[in-house]
């Protein structure tokens, strides 16, 4: 037959094998693998199939849960590749970007399908493939009883299986799984990628890699690889005198901004080009290498901006209402014009800080366009690129996790684990974790004690209480000429939607904010060392630090944890946090 299981179970005793810890059927699973069996089993490729597939570790690169073992639904191989399945059954809703178990979200899911699947998938590619980089992975997640459909940015349709939409596939798996794949190798075409399908040996190959996996966890369980992915103490400094592509992953406070100054300092001889997505932190690295003495070879500016220079007669307007793919296209087009009339600069390296944020927005483009000389800098130019997985989600979704393994095919491969900002202060770190996985958990009792007592939180029914509080007890000490305290040692970073122009029956922060010695941080007083206290949001102050950082935000929920994330993880010594509860 053309469907093969491993293991395989009868179909008339599913129910009995496929259960839960109290041995209650998993429905879920079990309608998938019929549907499988019957789907698959009338196909003209020859599909093989392992159910409940265990592995003994788990990447490092995608694990949002922290795991150290990896338990697969379901890994579908074909001559197109292989598939990784996550399948969560029973109804499922969606609210606030967070799945729950029932209708109505009665149960909030423990984990994300989506970041699941891609987590496996990843482990796949890492600890047992990672010598096929010929064979494409792809994941799935498919949700057998849900009858609803998700309109959701945070959502890949393209790779999800519903009642709802098994109609767009005939009702069929095989096609939807196909569909599956086409669809992967399309993103990989951006990426100059490509995947030819897999030969009876290579399919072979694959099949005898995890066979024995599934019959003997420990037969391929390799420690020196554990030994390496475990690491701590690499010399990245010096990686960067021997490779020509540098990508380093590294969450907030690992010195990455110190490691893209390290090298722009190596290169005083070279012609370089620095890009970030945020304005702030361009124009802070723009004043730290002029203390330095190295910004005459050395560009700095943001990706958007370095487009608008490229092109004179797009406006900024033109930038902010693309799409990512919009933005994507754009960046192709204003090189390509730029290369036909020969406005195209040519660097002997590039540094891209914060690359999270411009991974899908074409800087695969210019890599290759503006170093080599010959379009091919993605092989041939010197690259530092700097990012954080953990800062590229926001409340649209925008996920580049897979952007990121797609281009990292080109360059030597780091991830920073070593904290160095609040180094003496975990309790700050603390705060970061549980602001991403319960942000709501974040509560005045909650800081009394224990981990976190060190960081203060306040609530206030009002903004102008808010700012009463900031004069009476942040100000105060500032101004007094005795205090230790600073105001270029601090940092006021407050939530996107509280800058508005009004809040609810108040006017927003802006409005509250207009007092002496308060003013916002802008590009003209970024390098400024005046007593004054500064503010400004916390999405643009990406990138920074501070010693003394005092958050405004709303209450602590899902809606707002990516920039409470943002916020807590910009502060090295203290943190405050300003809760308006309304």
């Amino acid at each position: 037959m053309p469907v093969h299981f491993y293991p395989y179970k009868p179909l008339e005793l599913l129910e009995r094998y496929i259960t839960k810890e109290d041995g209650s059927p998993l429905y879920g699973e079990i309608d998938i693998y019929r549907k499988l069996y019957s789907d698959l089993d009338k196909s003209e490729k020859e599909w093989h199939i392992w159910h409940d597939l265990r592995l003994p570790f788990h990447t490092s690169n995608v694990n949002p849960y922290r795991k150290t073992s990896a338990q697969l639904d379901f890994l579908i191989l074909c001559e197109e590749g292989i598939l990784v399945l996550e399948v969560k059954g029973g109804p499922i809703s969606l609210k606030d970007n967070t799945f729950y178990y029932g209708n109505n979200h009665e149960t909030e899911m423990g984990q994300d399908p989506f970041r699941q699947a891609e987590g496996y998938k990843h482990t796949i590619k890492d600890h047992i493939l990672h010598t096929s980089t010929k064979c494409l992975l792809c994941q799935a997640v498919a949700l057998p009883h849900c009858y609803t459909e998700f309109n959701s940015r945070i959502i890949e349709n393209e790779v999800l299986w519903t009642q709802a939409t098994s109609g767009q596939y005939d009702n069929s798996l095989e096609v939807f799984i196909l569909s599956v794949f086409r669809h992967t190798r399309n993103k990989h075409k951006r990426f100059h990628r490509s995947f030819p399908q897999l030969s009876t040996r290579g399919i072979n190959e694959v099949r005898r890699v995890l066979s024995p996996i599934v019959h003997d966890l420990n037969q391929y369980y390799n420690p020196d690889t554990t030994e390496w992915l475990n690491i701590s103490n690499l010399d990245i400094l010096e990686s960067l005198g021997k490779n020509d592509r540098i990508m380093i992953h590294g969450c907030p406070g690992t010195g990455k901004t110190t490691l893209a100054k390290a090298f722009i300092d190596r290169q005083l001889t070279k012609r370089g080009l620095y890009l970030c997505w945020n304005n702030l932190l361009m124009h802070k690295m723009r004043h730290d290498l002029q203390l330095r003495g190295v910004l005459k070879t050395c560009e700095v500016n943001t990706f958007s901006r370095f487009l608008l220079d490229l092109d004179p007669t797009l406006s900024p307007q033109d930038l902010i209402q693309q799409d990512e793919q919009g933005f994507y296209d754009l960046v192709r087009s204003v090189i390509a014009r730029s290369k036909q009339t020969g406005k195209m600069i040519q660097y002997d390296y590039l540094v891209l800080d914060e690359g999270q944020d411009i991974l899908d927005r074409g800087v695969d483009i210019v890599i290759n366009e503006l170093l080599g000389g010959n379009s091919n800098g993605l092989n041939d130019g010197r690259v530092l690129f700097l990012y954080d997985i953990d800062q590229s989600y926001s409340a649209g979704g925008r996920d580049v996790t897979e952007i990121a393994d797609l281009i990292s095919i080109y360059f030597a491969h780091f991830r920073l684990n070593e904290i160095r900002r609040s180094a003496q202060y975990p309790e700050i770190r603390n705060v970061a974790e549980l602001a991403i996985k319960d942000p709501s958990a974040l509560s005045a009792g909650l800081f009394s004690a224990g981990p976190y007592q060190r960081i203060k939180i306040h609530y206030f029914d009002s903004l102008e209480a808010i700012k009463d509080y900031l004069v009476r007890n942040i100000l105060r000490s500032i101004r007094d000429d005795e205090s230790s305290l600073k105001g270029n040692d601090c940092v006021v970073l407050i939530e996107s939607i509280l800058l508005g122009s009004r809040y609810g029956a108040e006017p927003g922060m802006y409005f509250h904010l207009e007092i002496k010695d308060v003013e916002e941080l802008t590009e003209k007083n970024i390098g400024d060392t005046s007593n004054k206290l500064r503010f400004t949001s916390i999405l643009k102050y990406k990138g920074l630090e501070k010693s003394n950082v005092i958050l405004i935000v709303r209450n602590p929920s899902h809606i707002n944890k990516y920039e409470l994330f943002i916020g807590v993880t910009r502060a090295i010594s203290n943190l405050e946090i300003l809760v308006i509860n309304k």
